[in-house]
């Protein structure tokens, strides 16, 4: 099963820099051009110089963006910017944060995992991957023959790995606070028994992608590749990929849901909307007050839509703004089953979202759907709202459950696009793992 190991981890020498965040940033997929440069300019030193990289600061002395990361890598570990461990560990990264008005931590260890073929059911994916996208990681590791950033995995828990991780000794290395107030913090863990045991432990287990599913198939590339030029066989760096693994039962492990937000097809008005959905759907009401405000709005469409049908779906029209619940009819459901042919499929609101609303009640195709053109991914309940032009509509969804990402995954299926938000997000930049071959 999953092969997992230590490695000589490389992060920020804390004591070049008045708070670490200043160099670390946010996942490099979750900014946009304009976002990317706003954090770079915190300091020459920000990580996103080398994960979301530009040929400026090499100033014509790189062919392009890639290897000009890879010379400001190696200039700032030359220069003692980052720092290596001289021996192999382990770095657990914990992240305490607030959610519905609690306190929760979630805990996990950042490792390599070998990169195996998706056939070999190690790594199981839930989502699909987007060509353009793989590319430019490729591009960029080969270049750096570094990973700046972690894939996070789950796996189905097991009581001998929890209780190894908390007997262990760790040493606190630093922590960081984002800009939505988590705190992050990254220890070590080196006792060689505790690191043997857990790779033991791990070789009858599977792993299960939560976030990553592009760097995972850029890794497998990566290794295929560098085999095929080096050939120094199963144990060389280039086998594996930097994980940030997390126990699916870990109480701090949570979804959030991904609401969308659609144009509507020219000429299609709010009326005809409702009697294609009726087709499909009972149509429920929502009473709010007219004085209610977005956060009020948010919170009632949220306690609503779980208390009116099980699979239900809440909507509003741009227009009249007056929201409504799709719940499927029992008709439907048979359709969407016989549809998709899985039942771990039919259970997900993004697929009935998908098959039933798109496909079958207003006839669009979602994967000629354009992010960001016709179709906007929002996971903020309260920015959906505020975002709903007149010729939208909205649709706020459940959160996918992690059981159901790992059914899906067991099941060789996949989710449609952004059917899962993993929150909170892992930091870029908390440690660096750098391949030496």
């Amino acid at each position: 099963m999953a092969t997992i190991c230590p490695f000589k981890g490389i992060y920020y020498n804390k004591e070049m820099f008045s708070g670490l965040e200043e160099v670390i940033a946010p996942p490099y997929d979750v900014v946009d051009e304009k976002e990317r440069d706003a954090i770079v300019q915190k300091s020459p030193y920000n990580v996103f110089s080398l994960e979301l990289p530009s040929k400026e600061p090499c100033k014509g002395q790189a062919p392009d963006k890639y290897q000009c990361a890879a010379n400001l890598f190696h200039n700032w570990l030359s220069q003692g910017v980052l720092l290596q461990d001289k021996s192999s560990g382990i770095y657990p990264y914990d992240i305490e944060y607030q959610s519905g008005g609690k306190t929760r931590v979630r805990k996990g260890f950042i490792c390599l995992v070998r990169a195996d073929d998706w056939e070999k059911r190690t790594v199981l994916p839930h989502e699909r991957t987007f060509a353009k996208v793989t590319q430019d990681r490729f591009l960029l590791r080969s270049a750096t023959k570094a990973q700046f950033s972690q894939i996070f995995m789950i796996y189905r828990h097991r009581p001998e790995v929890t209780e190894t991780l908390e007997g262990a000794e760790k040493d606190v290395l630093f922590q960081v606070k984002d800009p939505k107030g988590a705190i992050h913090t990254l220890s070590r863990i080196s006792d060689k028994g505790v690191l043997e045991g857990l790779k033991g432990y791990f070789d009858s287990m599977q792993l299960y992608i939560a976030d990553g599913h592009h760097r995972y198939t850029t890794a497998i590339r990566y290794r295929k590749e560098m085999e095929a030029k080096y050939g120094l066989g199963p144990d060389a760096p280039y086998n594996y990929t930097m994980a940030y693994l997390v126990d699916a039962e870990d109480p701090g492990l949570i979804v959030l849901p991904t609401h969308r937000l659609l144009n509507l097809p020219e000429g299609m008005g709010e009326d005809e909307v409702r009697q294609r959905l009726s087709r499909y759907f009972t149509i429920n009401s929502i009473d709010l007050s007219e004085s209610a405000g977005v956060v009020e709005q948010a919170d009632t469409f949220e306690d609503v839509t779980a208390s009116t049908c099980s699979q239900g779906i809440s909507v509003m029209l741009g227009k009249s703004r007056k929201p409504f619940i799709l719940c499927p009819k029992e008709e439907a459901k048979r359709e969407l089953m016989e549809g998709v042919g899985h039942r771990e499929l039919a259970d997900l609101d993004v697929v009935v979202l998908e098959e039933l609303v798109f496909k079958r009640a207003l006839g669009i195709d979602p994967e000629g759907l354009e992010a960001g053109k016709d179709i906007f991914f929002v996971a903020d309940s309260q920015k959906a709202l505020e975002g709903l032009g007149s010729h939208q509509i909205l649709f706020f969804m459940h959160p996918t459950k992690v059981e159901q990402v790992l059914s899906v995954a067991d099941a060789g299926l996949c989710m449609p696009h952004k059917s899962t938000f993993f929150y909170p997000k892992i930091l870029t930049g908390m440690v660096i793992s750098k391949e030496d071959f």
